[in-house]
């Protein structure tokens, strides 16, 4: 068995080999330091930078050890998440890089996003990342309030959100993706409309509307729980978001998924493939990946993972499940899905009676003007985006 490996893994390498070999892979990296825990954070991630230094050399055994038990896949999109990717140093940062490049055909890369708190970036260090080969960067922003930047724990303001925006154009960043949050408590409908259209200004070419999620435990719920704060109204939530559909495609943000809006050749090609269930590798804690039929999350005990400690949760999917992932993830891009190809599938897996029945549901909502078919291909109205939590349940 190749080190760094899981051991849950070591009999099916031939088929992730082969799944790997199939066609280029998304690689994902998972970087878990924060200075600060923001009060909605529920993700694999810690404060304690003294576990910095372990962390990246396992991460950059993983991606060694991965690169040669794959032998060497092409991959054609990185991501470097958080956590606060940013954090890394000059030198972590080129010896991940390195590693990637060393372990991995990156011939047809596409795109190397790496995520960044605005209040940890600066000129020297994007130039860095740039000249690395980085060419896309996804600023936490969240809001333009510093109220609601406080109540959600954010590090940096408003103002040096705008900064870390224009810091990462002057650094050749060409590629630059915002994140805006809906749902928080005390938020207006007009604030996050007024964010929008500032965000847009800058010249973004992409931004991710996110709803505030609390179904985990975190300090923000806690509040909310003790009834110090409450969150806007389902409807109101609604209403934001039935705005922004409206209003992105007059900034030049046309929406292309449920969450996400992009100008022409701005869309995220890494997140794409997640929703079109293309491939990927995720390494690091907590990171997920799917390859073939296979599905597994490595550890989100960040100091026993750093360790090389810690089992994954693995899923083998069965032919159903592996089906019903294909309108699950796909209908969630605003060009819909392939019917007529899901439908041949289908046929191969002997589950057309499956197919025909999601259809028939489809094609009902087609009628109510959520769905919209035309010939094979079926997408979601505009108004069954904003209903799709309970629409895409029948895959599930």
């Amino acid at each position: 068995m190749t080190p760094e490996l899981p051991r849950r893994l070591a009999g099916r390498l031939p088929e992730l080999r082969s799944a790997a070999q199939a066609e280029p892979l998304g690689l994902y990296l998972h970087i878990p330091f924060c200075l600060d825990r923001c009060t909605y954070c529920s993700f694999a991630t810690t404060r304690d930078r003294s576990l910095q230094p372990q962390a990246t050399a396992r991460l950059i055994a993983q991606v060694r050890a991965w690169g040669a038990a794959l032998e060497r896949p092409a991959v054609d999109t990185l991501y470097l998440g958080g956590g606060t990717p940013s954090l890394l140093s000059p030198e972590e940062l080129a010896a991940l890089t390195g590693a990637l490049r060393e372990a991995f055909d990156l011939s047809p890369l596409a795109e190397a996003t790496f995520e960044a708190n605005p209040g940890t970036v600066d000129l020297a260090w994007l130039q860095g990342a740039r000249d690395l080969g980085w060419d896309r960067v996804s600023l936490g922003v969240q809001a333009l309030d510093d109220g609601l930047l406080g109540r959600l724990g954010r590090i940096h303001g408003a103002a040096q959100a705008l900064e870390a925006l224009d810091l990462a154009e002057r650094a050749g960043f060409r590629r630059r993706s915002a994140d805006l949050m809906v749902g928080i408590p005390g938020q207006s409908l007009s604030k996050v409309i007024d964010d929008a259209q500032t965000l847009a200004a800058t010249g973004i070419d992409h931004l991710s509307i996110y709803l505030l999620d609390l179904d985990k435990a975190c300090p923000l719920r806690a509040e909310i729980d003790a009834g110090r704060l409450s969150l806007p109204s389902e409807d109101d939530v609604a209403d934001v978001f039935e705005a922004l559909q409206d209003e992105l495609p007059h900034l030049g943000l046309a929406p292309y998924e449920i969450s996400n809006y992009g100008r022409p050749g701005g869309e995220s090609i890494h997140n794409t493939r997640y929703w079109q269930r293309r491939p990927y590798l995720g390494l690091g804690p907590s990171a997920a990946s799917q390859m073939g039929g296979f599905r597994w999350t490595e550890s989100g005990l960040i100091a026993a993972w750093s360790e090389g400690r810690g089992d994954i949760e693995f899923q083998e999917l069965d032919a159903a499940e592996e089906l019903a992932e294909i309108p699950l993830l796909g209908l969630r891009l605003h060009r819909g899905l392939d019917w007529g190809a899901l439908r041949r599938k289908a046929e191969i897996l002997n589950l057309r009676p499956l197919c025909d029945a999601w259809e028939a549901r489809l094609r009902g909502l087609a009628k109510e003007g959520l769905a919209i078919w035309e010939g094979d291909q079926v997408r979601l109205s505009p108004r069954g985006m904003l209903m799709s939590n309970g629409i895409l349940q029948m895959f599930v």
